[in-house]
């Protein structure tokens, strides 16, 4: 294959799936889609939309084993190196804005000290108590709010796999 196209995607992801032996309805669970969506896209009844064609070109590049592992996030990435260059990542931002909030301004080491020790005095403890503390957070942050992710995607994946209706981020109608 030389090229995914509009016109030759379902075919093409159609074959992939039985050369690999797996459904279409685990092709479309890992692309995020409704079953529907993805068996009007094989018997062309609709046409892929260009984040479509992205996401199964990546599944072919990748087969489905390899592709089915990869987060949303990895997914988008991915997605974005094809079509346009990708942003950066950030560091250890959160946990210098923490800091630099309790502390003196201009983080030199006697802001980022005293910012500790603030941080370390909210536990009864000093400078020490406050690297644990500013590392903390963070993890709190994110333990909670892998929580509220969790729950959200479940809660959106039993829907999208059950739509109906075309879908405007996987499909286009036909005309």
């Amino acid at each position: 294959m030389e090229e995914l196209s509009r016109a030759n995607f379902g075919a093409t992801i159609y074959q992939a799936a039985k050369s690999q032996n797996v459904s279409l309805d685990k092709i479309a669970k890992a692309i995020g889609c409704s079953n529907k969506t993805m068996e009007r896209l094989t018997t062309a009844k609709s046409y892929p939309t260009d984040e479509m064609i992205k996401q199964g070109g990546i599944l072919l590049a990748l087969g489905y084993e390899r592709y089915a592992k990869l987060s949303d996030a990895e997914k988008e990435k991915i997605s974005e190196g094809i079509g346009a260059v990708g942003g950066g990542v950030l560091g250890l931002g959160s946990v210098t804005a923490v800091v630099s909030s309790l502390g003196v301004a201009g983080l030199s080491a006697a802001g980022v000290t005293s910012g500790l020790a603030a941080l370390g005095a909210l536990v009864g403890g000093g400078m020490a108590a406050g690297i644990t503390v500013a590392a903390a957070i963070p993890v709190a942050a994110a333990v909670a709010g892998y929580g509220a992710i969790v729950g959200v995607k479940a809660a959106v994946e039993h829907f999208s796999s059950k739509q109906e209706d075309l879908d405007p981020k996987w499909e286009l109608p036909i005309r």
